[in-house]
């Protein structure tokens, strides 16, 4: 069975409130190279040791953290998010659901992660006062995604968020029929809940060519 792989943007607000279970992944489990696991652990020890990056002391799933209280994932919060946690928790689906960072880079559903404040783009860290980190993550996150589609070089792809995190997508070597859906504006992250949710959806009831059908191109901006 073909698998699917979707990378998706963090989210400004983070809830840590949801206790992590025993099940855990930890980056050796999608990163198989050495240099790029060392860099992915050296730059996120960089950004989280910051003082202004407030890293929390609870630890959750990145997938809580994220989609507890992110606009971005409101449609799945309200809809799908229990079976949809139970899927990419217990992979018991060929599934694997990635979220870009700006304090941590890269991070699947079920590995562990803290609070924290960065983040990719430059206009958004300025304005609140927070570590920004797209020129950090440039040398070595697009060769992680790479790496990560490379591993699983015959599941489909699928890519949501702005720009500041799609831009790493676009430039890491993709399967021709992968999307990106990509937002744009302080209102993006509301624009793609409903796309999001419509997507979990489609994933759920392994129905994605109807999702397909309705966002046809490589790559889709939602401008409104």
């Amino acid at each position: 069975m073909k698998g699917t792989l979707i990378f998706s943007s963090c989210t400004a607000a983070k809830d840590d409130s949801v206790v992590i279970g025993a099940k855990r992944t930890e980056p050796e489990d999608y990163i198989s190279d050495p240099s790029l696991l060392r860099e992915l652990r050296r730059t996120r020890e960089v950004i989280l040791s910051k003082p202004e990056a407030k890293l929390g002391t609870s630890e959750t799933y990145a997938f809580d953290l994220y989609v507890q209280t992110g606009r971005a994932y409101g449609g799945i919060h309200q809809q799908f998010y229990a079976p949809l946690r139970q899927v990419l928790l217990e992979e018991t689906k060929p599934i694997r659901w990635f979220f870009l960072s700006g304090g941590y880079g890269i991070l699947a559903a079920s590995e562990s992660a803290r609070c924290y404040q960065a983040t990719f783009s430059y206009q958004i860290a300025r304005q609140n006062r927070i570590p920004y980190t797209g020129r950090l993550w440039q040398p070595s996150l697009r060769r992680i995604c790479e790496h990560i589609v490379q591993r699983h070089a015959d599941w489909a792809v699928y890519v949501f968020g702005s720009r500041d995190y799609t831009e790493f997508l676009k430039q890491s070597r993709l399967p021709p029929e992968a999307k990106i859906i990509e937002s744009t504006g302080s209102a993006g992250p509301t624009r793609l809940s409903p796309v999001i949710a419509a997507f979990a959806e489609a994933l759920l009831h392994e129905n994605l060519p109807a999702f397909d059908k309705h966002y046809p191109n490589q790559f889709t901006k939602l401008l409104r």
